[in-house]
């Protein structure tokens, strides 16, 4: 297993949009291949994190590094080379409404530049797997709560990404999808990628590869 440090955290301090701190001189590594799951309270931040990994929000202190390129306001081209890299799910990593099923799953490698016949194939996989051929021509507003968690899984897994960030993935779901996106979650955890699980409640059972954290107060223990 690499030793290579994908995301670091030092010293972070970052602000709501009304001004109240959320993080302050918060600390966090995450080395290529291990997984991370957090757990916090609504309100903690959890989305927040999640916002400040891909460039969407910017600490007003401390550093952000990801596969190591530091991450500021100031570095477009740097925030858009990294995003490419990073599977979501759930929380801000909504599907594009006005694409169908099979174009929001295949987006990521069309970003990439992946081959035409590449896509094709994997695609049909994905749909395969996470069973949403009936789905592939739907768009996003057609699709049940389940289906949308199911597609987004789908559109994670098909590139390849270094990184996945799952918010909250098991919100709202009946028990066999619970248990059927749980498993996934520790595929995930063993494929040899990274993977960081923001959840407000402690998952059920654990997952492989993986340290666990607290966010309290602003800051992880």
């Amino acid at each position: 297993m690499s030793d290579e440090i994908i995301v670091e955290l030092n010293n972070v301090f970052l602000k709501s949009d009304r001004g109240a701190p959320v993080f302050q001189d918060l600390n966090f590594k995450l080395v290529a291949g291990r997984s991370a799951i957090i757990t916090g309270a609504a309100g903690s931040g959890k989305s927040m994190l999640a916002e400040l990994l891909v460039g969407r929000r910017f600490a007003y202190q401390g550093s952000v590094e990801l596969f190591g390129q530091v991450v500021r306001r100031s570095k477009k081209r740097t925030i858009r080379k990294v995003r490419r890299k990073i599977g979501g799910i759930g929380g801000i990593f909504d599907l594009v409404p006005s694409f169908t099923v099979a174009e929001n799953i295949m987006f990521p490698m069309v970003l990439v530049g992946e081959r035409k016949k590449v896509r094709k194939e994997r695609l049909l996989n994905m749909l395969t797997e996470f069973s949403l051929l009936k789905q592939a021509t739907e768009r996003p507003d057609r699709l049940t709560r389940v289906e949308r968690t199911l597609v987004q899984f789908a559109r994670a897994s098909v590139a390849n990404q270094p990184l996945i960030i799952v918010d909250e993935p098991l919100a709202g779901l009946d028990q066999k999808t619970y248990e059927r996106i749980f498993e996934y979650m520790i595929k995930i955890s063993c494929s040899g990628r990274s993977a960081i699980f923001l959840s407000a409640e402690t998952l059920p059972r654990e997952i492989p590869n993986s340290d666990s954290y607290q966010l309290i107060n602003g800051a992880l223990v």
